[in-house]
């Protein structure tokens, strides 16, 4: 995950949720609903997923039995804040999506957006159902996006089955666990990096011209007291965005131009 932290709580019904194996094409399909396509191979993308990369060909098509796919339009919401139960895990298999979740203790919402070959959910699964993280993390479709579903239960009952397939996702437990510590270390070092995770909570999608925007932009102060930094490291980290075609002024507020890049900077 890029993580770093925003929820936008949004209702979506699961009768919206349309098989993509078993339905035709939609035309002229409203914003909120799913949007079909064609079928989708989902032994393919499970296999292209870095939790089953490399697996052989039986173990994939045994967790694909349990898996479906299904597409969502850009700016559908998978799942809105306190739908998610880590019933399912995610598998990316076009396009993009974005996780939201809110800190208990600060109120402040941390981002991940995840391209194709991306999985989600996975270690939340295997923490169990009574996971508080379930309740605070809504799902989107950041553009057009097709997802693939996997049965947590399934793929824990297979995983306790097959030796390789635990040793796969152990060591992809064990790349982001070191990635993530790693992470922390560095926005400890770099008060700048503070200051963009900070920047996050304020960015909004502007779905009328297809952008993300800070409407409004806070005072340099308070981004600094947010971000516990000096107020001249928080108007520094704005400028350095501006100057590295990141984000773009829009008074009274900015365009984020490269959001893909403004999550690397907040780590």
């Amino acid at each position: 995950m890029s993580a770093t932290p925003i929820i936008l709580p949004a209702t979506t019904d699961e009768d919206d949720v349309i098989d993509v194996d078993a339905s035709p094409v939609a035309e002229d399909v409203a914003a909120d609903e799913t949007v079909a396509e064609d079928a989708v191979d989902t032994a393919s993308a499970i296999a292209a997923a870095k939790p089953f990369a490399g697996l052989s060909d039986a173990i994939i098509e045994a967790v694909a039995e349990s898996a479906v796919a299904r597409r969502y339009a850009a700016g559908q919401t998978v799942f809105s804040m306190g739908q998610f139960d880590g019933a399912e895990i995610m598998v990316v298999a076009k396009g993009a999506m974005r996780v939201s979740v809110v800190d208990p203790e600060t109120g402040s919402i941390v981002v991940d957006d995840l391209g194709p070959k991306s999985a989600f959910a996975i270690d939340l699964t295997f923490c169990g159902a009574e996971n508080s993280v379930f309740s605070r993390l809504s799902v989107t479709a950041e553009e057009d996006l097709t997802l693939v579903f996997i049965e947590a239960e399934a793929l824990r009952a297979l995983a306790g089955q097959r030796p390789s397939l635990m040793r796969n996702i152990a060591h992809y437990f064990a790349e982001e666990l070191g990635a993530r510590r790693f992470n922390a270390m560095t926005a400890q070092a770099a008060p700048q990096q503070r200051v963009f995770a900070q920047l996050l909570q304020f960015i909004e999608r502007d779905n009328v011209l297809g952008v993300w925007r800070v409407p409004q932009m806070p005072k340099h102060r308070e981004l600094a007291d947010l971000a516990d930094v000096e107020e001249s490291i928080a108007a520094g980290a704005v400028a350095a965005l501006i100057q590295e075609g990141v984000a773009q002024r829009d008074y009274p507020g900015l365009v984020i131009n490269d959001m893909t890049r403004l999550n690397e900077l907040a780590g």
